[in-house]
């Protein structure tokens, strides 16, 4: 599996015979999964997809215990109408599955684009669709991340492929699935800065877009309800920070190592050394993430200063710092949930697929799932085993994160050796 990526031949959607084993690989793993699912999101998405049933798509807001953006209740809202009745909803809510699986497998077939030919492609998406660390937060949990890692995925790579207009709609798709998209928006702003200098008027085209796109997702619920909803969707994502305030939510991350009973609801409000964990949590992040966007941000200045633009020669280093972030946000804050690991898989695997480069993806992939698996059986009321314990399994993502930032280190080494070799050729030639 080769590098080989160009704006000609560019495809990732499935042709022919592929087409057809996707189809069957769909078919058989929402088989396979049936109605397993957490009982609490479970009943969220059904209490959810009746009420909106009953009272419309705009008043949707108006059921207190509902608290995610806006997209999600879009496909509620379609699930219901399929569904026809409300005991129908109830009795086959685990049809939701089959929508967010449609992301995850949007998701694998972008992160294959990058390989040459049919075949490639379709193994290459085979080591995401086959991986249980990819698929248990759809297919048994039954939760929707991958709905917005799969947009904000996609609007990393449209911004690579100097797709700027349609980068930018997919990730106000993505912010209006869930807020936790926000992780991406350095990382997107260093790919579009070049952009926006190099073609000005896809900004132009690309803000009018993502504008439009926003007016209409958010026209139902400020004009088609009984009540304007919009400062209850502003409220939830302005609340959405200390909304848990506990050292962890059940993530197993650096709280998990240093604090034994951190999964026991310790408030993140406890002071060490004159600050909050929360604060603490808060700086550890902001310098982790800095240290891993800082090889793209030294690219930026360089493209901004040459008037050129991000191309698939940078697409390693790009998708592992998209990799990285998710795994930084999730490993020092607190308040973290079990299930914000997840965009980092789909980002390392795409890594990984281009340059075999497997130890983060894997270890990711490992930890993710048996956190996952370790909370999906009631941690705090099951024995687990030893390969679950917490404190193990944060130590697999220490190490993921350790590994990540060593082929890191290789990866701004090789694009700043190019761009020191262009600038001394270029210099010959004067």
């Amino acid at each position: 599996m080769k590098r080989v990526w160009s704006s000609r031949s560019a495809q990732w959607w499935p042709k022919g015979a592929h087409a057809g084993l996707y189809a069957l690989l769909f078919g058989l793993l929402l088989a396979l999964a049936g109605p397993t699912a957490h009982e609490g999101d479970r009943a969220a998405w059904q209490a959810w997809a009746v009420h909106i049933f009953r009272h419309g798509l705009g008043n949707a807001y108006a059921l207190p215990s509902l608290d995610y953006n806006p997209l999600y209740h879009y496909i509620l809202w379609l699930f219901g109408r399929l569904a026809g009745s409300e005991g129908a909803i109830q009795a086959y809510s685990h049809g939701l599955k089959a929508f967010t699986l449609l992301f995850d497998f949007a998701g694998a077939l972008l992160a294959a684009s990058w390989l040459r030919g049919h075949w490639q492609r379709f193994v290459g998406a085979l080591w995401l669709l086959l991986n249980v660390g990819y698929l248990y937060n759809t297919l048994v949990w039954q939760q929707v991340d991958a709905i917005f890692t799969a947009l904000s995925f996609a609007a990393v790579v449209l911004a690579l492929r100097g797709r700027l207009a349609l980068s930018l709609v997919l990730y106000v798709l993505a912010l209006n699935a869930k807020l936790q998209a926000i992780v991406f928006l350095p990382l997107l702003g260093l790919l579009w800065l070049p952009l926006g200098r190099h073609r000005p008027r896809q900004v132009l085209t690309g803000v009018g877009a993502a504008a439009a796109v926003q007016a209409l997702l958010l026209a139902p619920f400020i004009w088609g309800g009984e009540h304007n909803y919009l400062p209850r969707i502003l409220a939830i994502n302005f609340t959405a920070v200390s909304l848990y305030p506990y050292t962890t939510v059940n993530a197993f991350n650096v709280w998990t190592l240093l604090m034994p009973d951190a999964l026991f609801w310790v408030p993140d409000t406890l002071r060490k050394f004159g600050l909050s964990y929360r604060q603490w949590g808060l700086l550890a992040w902001l310098g982790g993430s800095a240290l891993a966007l800082a090889p793209v941000a030294w690219l930026a200045w360089q493209k901004l200063r040459r008037a050129a633009t991000f191309t698939a020669a940078e697409a390693p280093l790009v998708l592992l710092v998209g990799g990285l972030l998710p795994l930084v946000f999730c490993f020092f804050n607190t308040e973290m949930h079990e299930r914000y690991w997840h965009p980092a898989v789909l980002f390392l695997g795409s890594y990984a697929l281009l340059t075999r480069r497997w130890w983060p993806y894997a270890l990711t992939s490992l930890a993710y799932w048996l956190n996952l698996q370790t909370m999906f059986r009631h941690y705090h009321h099951q024995p687990t085993w030893l390969v679950q314990h917490p404190q193990l399994v944060a130590g697999l993502f220490a190490l993921a994160l350790l590994t990540g930032f060593r082929c890191l280190y290789s990866e701004y080494r090789r694009p700043a050796r190019a761009l020191t070799a262009g600038a001394g050729h270029a210099a010959a030639g004067d």
